[in-house]
């Protein structure tokens, strides 16, 4: 005799006993949770046109303004460019910033951001409680918002290749190098993420770090012009290198690296290498402290 059931098949045995043969609760795999999570936060953004809406006006509030300092201001570029930096190349200057800018916000924020709302909507507990990869979760957060994001930053590379008259090479290097920080930020995203589950309130945190790759970076003044001891904090931070690397290209070479090109590449990809396997370390040490004590208690 037997009977069916939505956690599988159960069958009597002779002594009155049960036994399941099998089980609908199956681990997902991570390309199918990425596919699924990418899906619904794109769903759910479609409800919320005003906030693309602004975010493109923030933009080109950017752009105007970069685009009048560039005109009014001069840089000593002697150091980077070989000349002073005014005009065009000025706007080009702070045109590799503004690549990086749409990266920077969604990475950052869109892990911590979900895990906000999972922790509002008390999913969170239930996510980490179901066999499939959290860290396609977070992936599939942070893609979603990329894919949104480039509404903003196609037109932005765009006026880049423009302005700079860049070749197909360079126009690739520079997109590789946008990839590269990506990976980069998205595991430092996760890792902020994590600290939001264990102590809730870490926007600060990311502000302060969001705050370092616009000022101290080098995104509206060249690191040369920096104190030496500045320069130190500054080159532990992946967009240093980055914002070097996009001006090295966008500049057709003419532009004097803080250190071989190559070695920066190297840097570039070890902070990605690094972080993501921070981030998953961190995130098992998460998932254990969910299996052991429960979410519901922080």
């Amino acid at each position: 005799m037997q009977a069916s059931s939505s956690m599988g098949k159960l069958v009597e045995q002779p002594a009155g006993k049960t036994e399941i043969t099998s089980s609908l609760s199956q681990p997902v795999g991570p390309w199918t949770v990425l596919k699924a999570t990418t899906w619904k936060d794109l769903s759910v953004s479609r409800r919320y046109l005003p906030n693309l809406v602004g975010m493109v006006i923030q933009i080109g509030i950017r752009l105007l303004f970069f685009l009048l300092l560039a005109n009014i201001t001069t840089f000593d570029g002697t150091e980077s460019l070989g000349r002073p930096m005014t005009g065009q190349d000025l706007f080009i200057f702070f045109l590799g910033a503004m690549l990086l800018f749409v990266f920077k916000g969604t990475a950052l924020w869109t892990p911590l951001n979900s895990v906000t709302r999972d922790l509002y909507n008390g999913t969170l507990e239930f996510l980490y409680s179901n066999p499939f990869s959290r860290y396609a979760y977070f992936t599939g957060t942070v893609l979603s918002d990329i894919i949104v994001a480039q509404v903003a930053f196609l037109p932005i590379f765009l006026l880049l290749v423009v302005v700079s008259g860049v070749n197909a090479y360079n126009m690739a290097m520079i997109l590789l190098v946008c990839l590269t920080v990506f990976v980069a930020l998205l595991a430092m995203g996760v890792m902020i993420a994590l600290l939001g589950i264990l102590w809730r309130q870490v926007t600060s945190i990311a502000g302060i770090i969001e705050l370092s790759f616009e000022m101290l970076a080098g995104a509206y003044i060249p690191i040369t012009a920096f104190p030496e001891v500045i320069r130190y904090f500054a080159y532990i931070l992946p967009f240093t290198w980055a914002y070097d690397l996009i001006r090295y290209y966008s500049f057709d070479g003419d532009w004097n690296t803080l250190l071989p090109v190559s070695q920066e590449w190297a840097i570039l990809i070890v902070f990605a290498i690094i972080y993501t396997l921070v981030s998953r370390y961190l995130l098992g040490k998460v998932e254990r402290h969910a299996k052991k004590n429960g979410l519901h208690l922080i």
